[in-house]
């Protein structure tokens, strides 16, 4: 199975660089068989990232009114990504009207997985959070379990 790993975000956003920060801590760490992206425009630009990849895994903030700190992770190739993540971007488009996009389009990676880590500090300058720091963390584990196939 070929595998990519998109980290989505925005660095001088505080807890928006979330994505990064988890591609970032799994890039040169993964098999030789799993691309390591980071995006940081609009994330439409996924459909071009994972073109030609039958395996996506995608990290982005969210800010949909959970604990800061709070990991969701959703099989967005098995149906729509909730409501509440539709509206927690930060950017024109989220990644969830992404992914719509990409369904509709019949350019949806057979496996997609989406990450979540709920931030709490989106204000231009603004630092990482610790929460969403300690999350990132936790989150890298969980995507080299889930590459290495002991997820």
């Amino acid at each position: 199975m070929t595998t990519c790993v998109i980290g989505v975000g925005n660095e001088l956003r505080g807890d928006d660089s979330i994505g990064l920060v988890v591609a970032r801590a799994l890039a040169g760490d993964l098999d030789d068989g799993v691309r390591v992206l980071e995006c940081e425009g609009e994330p439409v630009s996924l459909l071009a990232a994972w073109e030609g990849y039958n395996r996506a895994i995608v990290v982005d903030a969210t800010q949909s009114g959970a604990a800061p700190g709070t990991i969701c992770r959703i099989a967005a190739h098995a149906g729509p990504l909730p409501a509440s993540l539709s509206r927690s971007s930060t950017h024109l488009l989220g990644i969830a009207d992404a992914i719509e996009l990409a369904r509709a389009l019949g350019r949806l990676p057979e496996r997609t997985i989406v990450y979540g880590i709920e931030g709490a500090a989106f204000a231009a300058g603004d630092e990482l959070s610790e929460p969403a720091a300690a999350a990132a963390v936790r989150v890298a584990a969980a995507i080299r379990r889930e590459v290495e196939g002991r997820s």
